[in-house]
């Protein structure tokens, strides 16, 4: 064999354009990882615009909010107050004085029956959106909750309030109610539908239920549309819900808090005490978790061919492993590897289990070349030579004995 070629040089001419590729390659993972990174990070923000500014929220931009209308009754001079229980919600209504405030209350989470008494008895008007069977048996008891319709434009007043007939034609639909007495004088709907019921009703502080005498007036705004950012502007859900909402000097915006103690007379399930937030953030992870794993997953395809740095032929790996045993002068370690080897191939050549152990390999290759055991036995497992030629005569040996085995 000659040493005066390297290695490297067996390997074939790398292609010049190649190595700014493969240069290249291995960057692709770092960015793409920090490109993933940069993204979850955007959606989690992204997703986290909205905690706690959720929909008809008077602080709220977005197009399911309502602060639109909230500045716009700023400016006209009502004093929109916000709040998240029903103890601020009073103090409020009190501060106000008798008759000065009107309470929205946003369907954000259920009320409790001693909340909702709470509120029929604090004098002011309440404004409810989107109300319940159980809000409107305490709050309002002379009406029934009707069916939920599909939201219809420019529906017409159909009826005398002044706050509708200055509005026109608004957007109609959304949850309906209907009186339990068609001939109750305190009751007045307004944009019903053909088949009946209607989004929006007024109950005058003149009824006969203790509820509705105990307080101001009700006013059942079933139709959300008209107070939300992105569709305050159609027809006249503008005006609707200025006079509606601008009726007092002050309005105490109620948006319920799920994690308020005293909202319900029921313990509240684990579901509520998540932020939404959270619940957001952890469907992106989820997602981002998922592309990572597609990306550097394993992928079941046709092999591709890789070109190998270096091309290392098998002699000459062991010829540089023999060069090192030599350099060491460990003939016992070389011998024991030469015997070894040796009994493999015998056992493998003869039938014989790996399990069995040199004596039986020992028998099967006497059995088959004629050789005493004795000195079958002597060649496999005798002392290492201490020279080395010894060595070498001991794989000559070796190597004889298994011609023998070949051609028995």
């Amino acid at each position: 064999m000659s040493t005066a070629t390297p290695v490297a040089a067996a390997a074939p001419p790398e292609n010049a354009e190649d190595r700014p590729r493969a240069r290249r390659r291995p960057r692709r993972g770092p960015v793409a990882l920090a490109l993933l990174a940069v993204l979850v990070l955007v959606a989690l923000v992204v997703g986290s615009r909205g905690t706690g500014r959720g929909a008809l929220d008077p602080a709220s931009p977005e197009p399911d909010g309502a602060r639109a209308v909230a500045q716009v009754l700023g400016d006209l001079g009502v004093d929109v107050i916000r709040t998240t229980s029903t103890a601020a919600t009073l103090d409020a209504v009190r501060a106000a004085g008798p008759g000065g405030a009107a309470v929205l209350v946003v369907p954000t989470a259920p009320l409790g029956t001693a909340q909702l008494e709470d509120l029929a008895a604090s004098g002011a008007d309440l404004l409810l959106v989107q109300p319940t069977a159980e809000d409107l048996e305490v709050l309002a008891p002379s009406l029934r909750l009707g069916e939920d319709v599909e939201a219809a434009s420019a529906v017409p007043p159909q009826c005398d309030l002044p706050a509708a007939t200055a509005a026109g034609p608004a957007t109609g639909g959304g949850t309906l109610v209907e009186p339990r007495d068609d001939e109750d004088p305190n009751v007045t709907l307004c944009y019903g539908l053909p088949f009946g019921g209607a989004p929006y009703a007024v109950v005058d502080a003149g009824g006969d239920s203790a509820g509705e005498a105990a307080g101001g007036r009700v006013v059942v705004l079933g139709q959300p549309d008209v107070l939300r950012n992105e569709t305050v502007a159609d027809e006249g859900n503008a005006a609707l819900a200025l006079a509606t909402l601008g009726a007092r000097d002050t309005l105490v915006w109620y948006l319920p808090d799920p994690l308020d103690p005293a909202l319900s007379d029921e313990p509240l399930p684990l579901s509520a005490l998540v932020p939404p937030g959270l619940v957001r953030a952890a469907q992106v992870l989820g997602v981002a978790a998922l592309l990572l794993l597609l990306w550097r997953g394993r992928r079941l395809g046709r092999l591709v061919p890789e070109r190998l740095p270096v091309v290392v032929r098998a002699a000459e790996a062991v010829e540089g492993r023999g060069r090192l045993y030599r350099a060491s002068g460990d003939r016992a370690h070389a011998a024991a590897v030469l015997r070894s080897a040796c009994l493999s191939r015998l056992a493998g050549r003869l039938g014989v289990p790996p399990s069995a152990g040199a004596p039986a390999v020992v028998a099967a290759t006497a059995a088959a070349t004629g050789r005493p055991a004795a000195e079958v036995d002597a060649l496999l497992r005798s002392p290492a030579p201490g020279d080395d030629e010894g060595l070498v005569r001991l794989a000559h040996a070796l190597d004889a004995l298994e011609r023998e085995v070949r051609r028995s």
